[in-house]
Order: structure tokens, then C-alpha cells, then sequence
């Protein structure tokens, strides 16, 4: 079929390097949005956006479960794609209509929460454009560009800080923000459908059937996991007030980086234990390689928010928002866990298996959501999030147990402990370097992160052969060996 590639062939390692700088530009931009929006619309406002986008976002799960359906097919063996797209094209255009009928029917109801209509015409509009854009990027990445989709999402995430700019220039404040998001993933999700050659056709019983056998899981998938990761947001925002959302959100994009390699790698191994399965081939070779490194950016994240938290949350966002430290901290450790687990989640989908992947979501969210609500009531912005990081916890060591029945192997490599010895050499020096000098600025605080960073690294190529060899590999997957001498 045009654009497509061999997924059982595909090189984790190059296309997880190949992501990764897509990733690294989606998180400046985003990082930079952030700082923007905290200086320009304060707390509340802050608190107001990100609220509704995470209704949003948890109401478009239902068109993006498929569209993690179609991407699962499409990454198959021998398949003809152009039908699983018109599939996902009609799926997206009449969810989107039935949406905005229920916005008009509901607004009067949820006015106290949302605001005015124009409030609940930009959530319907961001539900429908990231619909669109979800399935074009997911049928891109499943017909073997995992790597360049990330870029995709990048471009778009340049486009939507320009048009939010832009918006906020003319006075819009939160409603230009969202306008500007709905704007932005429609350009994107163009240029994607353009570049994956691809054209929709009216999809056959049998392929209608096909999408729905993996889509009874994967949109309960979705939408558990989106509500899950969306829920202290929600808690927040009903519960405690938006202000407090306005100190969780910038503090989780302190934290974003995190999850780098973990995200980076995610549809590459997805798409490959697709194809691996259909030939009745083993993909616990490549969960393990995985596992190596998801964590390899978590680690130092959270010793360095340990060893200055506000400085980080009070210099790069402002004195207003030092009061989220301890949240910095906790959420630093959430995506320890967070991270890990996150190659379970596209292993199993790959196998053809999202069964377990939703059971495992909602045993997650049985633990999360009632410990959330009670500790948020209890103890404001870190109850809510001790209570996420007990149920991450719980699912990490649950998916432990169930990859151990699939691959008879304990999955967890000796990596993962070199990178919390040379973690805590970096916090050892960072916490001296914080205590010795005033970091009261950003060219100071920039500077000790970098010093943590290149002690963490260093510690690290000294400790740990398999890094030193998986370096080199990457560097020959991305045909760089010769110009660094590897």
C-alpha cells in the first residue's frame, strides 16, 4: 500500500531518538504557552483554561479509543488502510454533531462551571479538531511513521502557542486560548492527512467489525486512562478551586519532560508488537529494552525538583507560584511511576490484548478517584495528589505481575538501578550547589540544572555498559556512528 513501511522491522532505537526531538521541541513549546499564560492571565486564568481543556480532552477519548483501534489495524500485516480511515472520519463527524447538540441542550446546566456558551462552543470545537487530528496522526503512525507523527504533534503545537498569542493580543484571554488550540489542530491535522497519502473510503462491514473488536477496549481504554490522568484537574476545579488548578498545571509541566522516552517510544513499540504478534512472534525482548530507559529522564527530574523546588516553581513562573512546590515534588514522583508503566499500556494494545490494559485502568481509577476526593477535601492541592501517586503505585506493580505471567520475567532491568545511584550523585550535588549559592534568577537557575544534568549523565556512562552501549547503537541507527567515531 502507499506510505506504508514494514512495522515488524521496525528499529525502536531510531525511531524512539527520531521522537525524541520532536518531543523535546513539543515540551519548549508547550513549557513556553505555560509561562505565558501564568504571566499574563494569573492563577485563575490559568486555572479556568485548564480546566475546561481537560473536559475536553477527557470528552474526546470516545473518537480517539477509535482511532487507537484503526491504528492498531492499519499497523497489521497486509492491510489496505483507506477504509479504516473513512471509518474514523465518519466516527469523528458525527460524534462532533452529536456533541454540540448536547453543549446546547446542557449549557444551562453546567453555566456555573463553564461560563458563558462562546465556554462551551470552544470545548466542542477542541473535541472535534483533536478528533481529526488524533486519527490522521494515529493512521500516519500505523502505517510505520511512528517517529514522524511526534513531529506532527510538534508542528502543531507551534501553530497553537502562535494562534493563542495572537488571540490573547487581540484581548480574547481564555476563550483566544481555546479558539487558537481549534485553529491550530485543523491546519496540523491537514498536513497530516496530506502526508500520509491516504485516501478515506466507505468502510465495509467486515472492516466496520474489525475496528469495533479492538475499539469495545480501547475506547473504555481511553476514556478511563484520560479521565484518570484528567481527574485531579476535574477534583480540583469542582473540589478545592481553580486557583489550585493554576498551581497544578504549571508545576505537572515542570515534570513533563519526565516522560519523554517513554511517549517517544510508544507508538514505535505499540506498532511493533502489532506486526510481531500477527507473525506469532515474541515481544518481550523489546518491553524489557524499553523499560530500560523510560525512566532515564524521570529519575533526575525528580531529584532535581527534590533538591530546589522553589526555586524552580517561583523563578520560571513567578513568586505567585512558589506555593506549588511540594506539589512540583509529588508530581516529579507520579511520573517515576507514571513513566514505567507506560510501556505495559502499548505492549498489551500491540497483542492485540486491550482487555488487560482496561482492567488494569479501572482498577487504577477505583483506587484513584474515591482517595482523591477525600484527601482533596481533607488536604487541598497534595492530597489529591498523594492520592494519584498511591494509585500510579498500584498500577505499576500490578502490571509487574501481569507481564510476569506473559513472559515468565521479572521486568525490572539493572538499569533502572544505575540510573537511581547516578540520580542521587546529581541530587547530592545539586542540593550542595543550592545551599552554597542564591539561585535568584534564571540564568543562575538554568546553570544548576545544567550542572545536574551533566552529572547525572556522567555518573551514569561510568556506572552502566549498557548505556554506553545502547548509545552507540542509536547513533548507528541514526547513521551517526561515523561523524562521533562509534
Amino acid at each position: 500500500m502507499k506510505g506504508e513501511k514494514d512495522t515488524t522491522s521496525l528499529s525502536l532505537g531510531r525511531e524512539t531518538a527520531f521522537a525524541m526531538g520532536a518531543k523535546f521541541l513539543l515540551a519548549l513549546v508547550g513549557f513556553a504557552g505555560v509561562v505565558v499564560f501564568a504571566r499574563v492571565l494569573g492563577v485563575d486564568g490559568v486555572g479556568k483554561y485548564y480546566f475546561l481543556l481537560a473536559i475536553a480532552k477527557l470528552t474526546v477519548q470516545v473518537p480517539g479509543g477509535f482511532s487507537n483501534a484503526i491504528k492498531k489495524r492499519v499497523s497489521e500485516v497486509d492491510v489496505d488502510p483507506g477504509e479504516y480511515f473513512g471509518f474514523g472520519v465518519l466516527t469523528v463527524a458525527v460524534y462532533t454533531v452529536v456533541l454540540l447538540g448536547a453543549a446546547v441542550v446542557g449549557h444551562p446546566f453546567l453555566r456555573e462551571q463553564i461560563g458563558p456558551f462562546a465556554f462551551a462552543l470552544g470545548a466542542v470545537g477542541i473535541v472535534g479538531s483533536l478528533g481529526l487530528f488524533s486519527l490522521s496522526n494515529r493512521l500516519y503512525a500505523g502505517i510505520g511513521n511512528p517517529g514522524a507523527s511526534f513531529w506532527a504533534d510538534s508542528v502543531r503545537s507551534v501553530f497553537t502557542l502562535a494562534f493563542q498569542v495572537a488571540f490573547l493580543l487581540m484581548g480574547m484571554r481564555v476563550l483566544g486560548l481555546m479558539y487558537g488550540l481549534v485553529l491550530a489542530t485543523l491546519v496540523t491535522a491537514a498536513g497530516v492527512v496530506v502526508a500520509a497519502n491516504v485516501r478515506p473510503r466507505l468502510p465495509t462491514r467486515d472492516t466496520a467489525a474489525s475496528v469495533w473488536e479492538f475499539a469495545r477496549w480501547s475506547v473504555p481504554n481511553s476514556l478511563t486512562q484520560n479521565l484518570y490522568m484528567r481527574l485531579d484537574v476535574l477534583i480540583l476545579g469542582v473540589v478545592v478551586g481553580k486557583s489550585a488548578v493554576g498551581l497544578y498545571e504549571p508545576a505537572l509541566r515542570l515534570t513533563v519532560p519526565a516522560g519523554f522516552i517513554a511517549i517517544s517510544i510508544s507508538d514505535s513499540l505499540t506498532v511493533k508488537a502489532s506486526g510481531l504478534t500477527s507473525i506469532d512472534e515474541g515481544v518481550g525482548d523489546d518491553l524489557m529494552n524499553s523499560l530500560s530507559y523510560t525512566a532515564l529522564f524521570a529519575i533526575p527530574i525528580l531529584f532535581g525538583a527534590l533538591a530546589m523546588p522553589e526555586a524552580l516553581m517561583g523563578i520560571v513562573f513567578g513568586a505567585d507560584y512558589a506555593a506549588g512546590a511540594t506539589a512540583l515534588v509529588l508530581l516529579a514522583v507520579f511520573q517515576l511511576f507514571n513513566t514505567y508503566r507506560m510501556p505495559f499500556d502499548n505492549v498489551v494494545d500491540g497483542m492485540d490484548r486491550p482487555d488487560i490494559r482496561f482492567r488494569v485502568s479501572l482498577f487504577t481509577l477505583a483506587i484513584n478517584a474515591p482517595l482523591a476526593v477525600f484527601l482533596g477535601l481533607e488536604y487541598g492541592l497534595i492530597g489529591v495528589v498523594v492520592a494519584t501517586i498511591v494509585a500510579e503505585a498500584a498500577r505499576t506493580v500490578t502490571y509487574l505481575v501481569v507481564a510476569y505471567r506473559l513472559f515468565d520475567r521479572v521486568m525490572l532491568p539493572r538499569t533502572l538501578l544505575e540510573q537511581l545511584v547516578s540520580g542521587l550523585l546529581m541530587f547530592g550535588v545539586v542540593y550542595a550547589v543550592n545551599d552554597a549559592i542564591a539561585i535568584d534568577g534564571p540564568f543562575v537557575l538554568a546553570a544548576v540544572v545544567g550542572v545536574g544534568g551533566v552529572v547525572y549523565f556522567a555518573a551514569l556512562v561510568a556506572l552502566s555498559s549498557h548505556f554506553r552501549l545502547t548509545v552507540r547503537s542509536v547513533l548507528r541507527d541514526l547513521g551517526l556512528g561515523d561523524v562521533v567515531g562509534v
